[in-house]
């Protein structure tokens, strides 16, 4: 167990590490990508969809293949993403803050772990875990995509609001497609996609 305990501690510090990183990236992406794109830093959508490729892709070495530590590593991505956008913009010029109490500090501690866990399960033996691993960040990118062709459309344009939309159908597309072999893991992943996109938008546009 010690093993594993310090396997863990590695790869949530490694984590803590591209979430800072990633994070503090969004700061400036905020203001050089191309108008209709910087939605994408600073939307629920692009930091889940960081959080979730940096879990995948971590979770693919034996050491990190254990689903607590796909969970912590989820929370600790999540939370240092938004850590880092708030310190590179505050050492910008552009104060802001994050910690317990913020809504967003909320979000982080509860989606973290799920969406470590959705990284886990893409490489999952299950096809049933691999529907519902798909289904999490797929939901996710198609739910704000809706939300903000809803709400803020006016304000940051509608491109990026699109292209996540089709980034969480194609996602969804290819694992279906891809990665699952029997028809009740594929009208399973379509169905809970549906769902948690649906659930969402609604819990976002009453916030």
């Amino acid at each position: 167990m010690g093993r594993y305990v310090g396997h863990a501690l590695a790869w949530w510090l490694l984590g803590a590490v591209l979430g800072l990183l990633l994070g503090g990236a969004t700061s400036f992406g905020q203001q050089y990508l191309p108008d209709g794109l910087r939605p994408f830093a600073n939307s629920n959508s692009g930091w889940t969809l960081l959080a979730f490729v940096v879990t995948a892709v971590c979770t693919r070495w034996r050491s990190a293949r254990r689903w607590w530590i796909a969970a912590g590593l989820g929370l600790v991505v999540f939370h240092t993403l938004l850590q880092g956008y708030v310190i590179v913009s505050t050492l910008r010029g552009f104060p802001d803050s994050y910690g317990p109490g913020d809504f967003y500090f909320a979000v982080a501690t509860l989606a973290g772990p799920v969406i470590g866990l959705a990284g886990f399960a893409w490489r999952s033996a299950s096809g049933a875990l691999r529907a519902a691993g798909v289904a999490v960040v797929a939901a996710v990118m198609i739910g704000d995509g809706i939300w903000g062709l809803l709400r803020v459309v006016e304000s940051t344009g509608w491109l990026y609001w699109v292209l996540s939309i089709v980034i969480g159908v194609g996602i969804l597309a290819w694992v279906v497609l891809r990665r699952l072999d029997r028809p009740r893991d594929r009208v399973l992943a379509v169905a809970l996609t549906a769902i948690g996109a649906a659930t969402f938008t609604l819990l976002f546009a009453a916030i």
